[in-house]
């Protein structure tokens, strides 16, 4: 069975070899995050910006939660962040610090020993996440084995000891399975336990419920929050789905364009926007007592990257905009710990 070792002090923390460890940092900050993908040469981060600016921390046992429309930077921040990005995207600017490490300035070695044992991602579609020819207990087990130097069959129990945490049923029989012999529900949980094998101090969880049923969603949500309390884990929860935000995260980034539109406590986000992008999100979510009545509809499309608008990047879908929002807004404190990027902030929050 996986053992729980003592937390370890400053000084004996694996992470204190590296250059800017610091044990009082946030697990993860993000700051001024730029992304671009290649341009006509062809060079790496030459052409389009994609992520523009971004910035975000999150804090030991609490959900950030990352909102926004398909193509408006959540996914790809994440890769940033885990240096997984596409062919021809590169990072042209910013940091991302580790408990105070900056990631982006580790070579491919350092990298491989904190990623996985420290900063931990699910994926999206377990599917394709997953080795589809090899067991999955095999596939867990492997993560013992680079990061501990586990024997074999050391690795096989502690992978089995993983399935049975994730509440995989006969876990012993299953770790001999195949990813398609899983459910869409299951797979994830898989991911999960991949995820959390080393039980990381940082954990990304990208879109983790997409195409699951509403129970699934809930007990994989439920899940989640169960494994981050026990280890006090930081949970980054990318999602496109307001609804299951409000009961899972305890603050909220809301990205639009690659940038970040809003940020704040997700009670005082949900109980009042800040910014015209977000209150349309949350206009849109179905509400009891709205049946046989017209959805809220967010008119138009999010800027295509290769041409995108001078001034505020939502101007084009904004009943606010005018003259001043030719001017790109810079992110006005809102109240603490809370900011909007829209010059008409307080008629957005008044309204």
């Amino acid at each position: 069975m996986t053992t729980i070792e003592d937390p370890p002090t400053a000084r004996t923390h694996p992470l204190a070899r590296f250059p800017g460890y610091d044990p009082a940092a946030p697990p993860l900050e993000v700051v001024d995050l730029r992304v671009a993908f290649a341009g006509r040469t062809g060079r790496p981060g030459a052409g389009s910006v994609v992520v523009d600016g971004v910035g975000y921390r999150t804090e030991p046992g609490r959900t950030l939660a990352v909102v926004g429309e398909s193509g408006c930077g959540k996914s790809l921040t994440a890769r940033a962040v885990m240096g997984i990005l596409p062919p021809g995207a590169a990072v042209t600017g910013g940091s991302i610090l580790l408990h105070g490490i900056d990631l982006l300035r580790l070579d491919r070695r350092a990298l491989r020993k904190i990623r996985g044992r420290h900063i931990a991602m699910v994926f999206q579609d377990a599917l394709s996440a997953l080795n589809p020819v090899l067991p999955v207990g095999f596939q867990i087990a492997e993560v013992f084995r680079a990061h501990r130097g586990l024997t074999r069959r050391q690795a096989a129990r502690e992978a089995v000891a993983m399935l049975d945490r994730v509440r995989i049923a006969d876990a012993a029989r299953r770790a001999g399975h195949y990813p398609h012999q899983f459910s869409g529900g299951m797979r994830q949980r898989v991911m999960i336990a991949m995820a959390l094998a080393l039980t990381p101090e940082v954990l990304i969880a990208d879109e983790p419920t997409t195409a699951l049923d509403v129970t699934v969603q809930a007990q994989i949500l439920e899940l989640l929050a169960d494994l981050q309390a026990e280890h006090a884990i930081s949970l980054v929860l990318i999602s496109h789905d307001m609804g299951i935000v409000a009961n899972a995260a305890d603050r909220v980034v809301v990205m639009y364009a690659g940038r970040v539109a809003e940020q704040a406590p997700a009670g005082a986000l949900y109980r009042g926007p800040a910014h015209p992008y977000t209150r349309a999100l949350l206009d849109a979510i179905p509400r009891r007592g709205s049946r046989g009545r017209p959805l809220a509809v967010l008119e138009g499309a999010p800027p295509d990257p290769a041409a995108m608008p001078d001034g505020c990047a939502f101007r084009a879908r904004c009943r606010y905009a005018d003259e001043a929002c030719a001017v790109a807004p810079p992110h006005h404190g809102v109240a603490p710990l809370r900011t909007s990027a829209c010059h008409h902030w307080k008629e957005v929050v008044g309204g």
